[in-house]
């Protein structure tokens, strides 16, 4: 894993067996990884779960039976997580079965389910500006789904939109809408919160985005583009 800071500098804050998926800081600095374990093309075996990291040492917050893929801070201060919970081919569902969402506390390690039976290979989460819908990527059956937070977990499912030619991966809520990271297609699709597309911002052939995130000043995207092995900085 590598860390850049303006004006490009990088550090190393640590090495990864595994699957490093997403990421989430906290304020402190504190970074936490969706460890996958080594699905999809990994670095080797390790337990899934979510690790973190402080002054460059790497430990397990918590280790769980499945294949961490994503993950944010909610609005209740602990980590969501989207897990697939088992590998197959992304773009052939019917080997997946249902995914689900897990909430973690990062005071105590304690993991509640919040949705059982989710989409085939969930994948980015957002958290509406109200924090009472999670918006939510289900990459093989492209779409972007809308759940209502309630106490007793993630409720409802809707589908707020569908992405054609191509299949969503990362995903981030900016003002503008939902930036989502469109593997398949090559691009950044932006998606209104009515679930009409705004915008697209090809990345070019063979790009493969997988995730997206404001940049450190709020006026672009940093974009990861796998095939390339790059980080693409996208300013409008």
């Amino acid at each position: 894993m590598r860390a850049l800071r303006p004006p490009g500098r990088e550090r190393r804050p640590g090495r990864h067996r595994g699957g490093a998926n997403g990421l989430a800081a906290a304020a402190d600095g504190t970074v936490y990884v969706a460890q996958n374990g080594g699905a999809w093309h990994g670095s080797g075996p390790a337990p899934g779960g979510v690790q973190v990291i402080h002054d460059g040492r790497v430990d397990y917050l918590v280790e769980v039976d499945g294949i961490p893929n994503d993950l944010v801070f909610g609005p209740d201060g602990r980590l969501w997580v989207t897990d697939p919970v088992r590998e197959f081919t992304w773009h052939n569902g019917d080997g997946g079965g249902p995914g689900r969402v897990l909430a973690v506390d990062v005071s105590s390690g304690a993991v509640e389910v919040v949705l059982e039976e989710g989409p085939v290979f969930p994948n980015g989460l957002a958290f509406a500006a109200d924090g009472v819908q999670l918006l939510l990527t289900a990459t093989s059956s492209a779409q972007v789904l809308e759940y209502d937070v309630t106490t007793a977990g993630l409720v409802g499912g809707r589908a707020l939109a569908r992405i054609l030619d191509g299949h969503p991966d990362g995903c981030t809520l900016t003002e503008r809408g939902l930036w989502v990271a469109t593997t398949s297609g090559h691009r950044l699709d932006l998606i209104g919160l009515d679930g009409t597309l705004l915008d697209s911002v090809s990345l070019g052939a063979r790009s493969l985005p997988t995730n997206v995130c404001p940049d450190h000043d709020g006026t672009g995207l940093y974009v990861t583009a796998s095939l390339q092995g790059a980080l693409v900085h996208v300013t409008f």
